[in-house]
């Protein structure tokens, strides 16, 4: 199995948010977890991605990975939560830089070439480069939730997971941050994991969809096998009229009801 989890638990004092959970994610896919709020979602990826404690194995490549040092994870996979935290008075540059900690070694002090040109790649491809000089607390929220995106995509992990990387952005920036992901997971074979609440985003640029439901998987597998009227009415408790989306040609939820 390239990465994924078997049979973790998550409690949070004396409440299982997840239980004797296992799941796999395929390589070089995008794959978003759905379901309502409070149902495990972000709790799921934060396990993933080593930020909280669990009970039983979370792989990549079979070998679990709470056998891997800190560094060797970073290159393994890079990882945005729902609100991180910048230091104070750091600009935009010097953020995203950050994400090439793990690619430098111990006594470096200054970017080197490959790391700079892969900070500016990036930062071109997120429509950020024109901002490297201002401080982080001068951007607007849909900004400063780009400069975070390309922080993590310079970090030039194998898997990239993102706890709703949407936040924030109006609709044209979330297409564009979409693509993106996208993007990288197509030409670079990176495997992209995001919890994400918009239905109609996840049909149009996931491959495959994990729904899940009081801390259990309900559904997992291709949009087009998961993303159905049975599915999202077990999910969400709401019944939906699926159709076609005619820019995409992917699915779209067109009516909704919640009787």
């Amino acid at each position: 199995m390239y990465f994924g989890a078997q049979n973790i638990t998550v409690s949070y004092g004396n409440n299982k948010v997840i239980q004797d959970l296992s799941l796999e994610i395929k390589e070089g896919l995008t794959t978003a977890i759905i379901g309502k709020n409070g149902c495990g979602k972000s709790t799921l990826l934060k396990a993933l991605g080593r930020l909280i404690k669990y009970e039983g194995q979370v792989t990549f490549k079979d070998e679990n990975l709470l056998k891997r040092s800190n560094i060797d994870i970073a290159k393994i996979m890079a990882i945005l939560p729902q609100s991180p935290v910048a230091p104070e008075n750091i600009t935009v540059l010097d953020l995203v830089s950050l994400g090439r900690f793990a690619h430098q070694s111990m006594l470096a002090t200054n970017l080197s070439k490959e790391d700079y040109d892969m900070v500016r790649r990036v930062m071109m491809e997120t429509n950020v480069w024109d901002l490297r000089s201002k401080k982080i607390e001068d951007l607007s929220g849909g900004q400063r939730q780009r400069v975070w995106i390309s922080m993590v995509l310079a970090q030039d992990s194998e898997i990239i997971l993102l706890d709703e990387p949407t936040t924030y952005l109006d609709i044209v920036h979330q297409l564009e941050v979409l693509s993106l992901l996208r993007m990288f997971a197509k030409k670079l074979n990176k495997t992209v994991i995001y919890v994400l609440h918009d239905l109609n985003m996840v049909a149009r640029f996931a491959d495959e969809i994990i729904a899940m439901r009081d801390g259990k998987i309900v559904a997992q597998g291709p949009v087009k096998e998961v993303f159905n009227e049975n599915v999202i009415k077990d999910t969400y408790d709401i019944r939906v009229h699926i159709g076609a989306d005619s820019y995409a040609e992917t699915p779209m939820i067109w009516g909704v009801s919640n009787g």
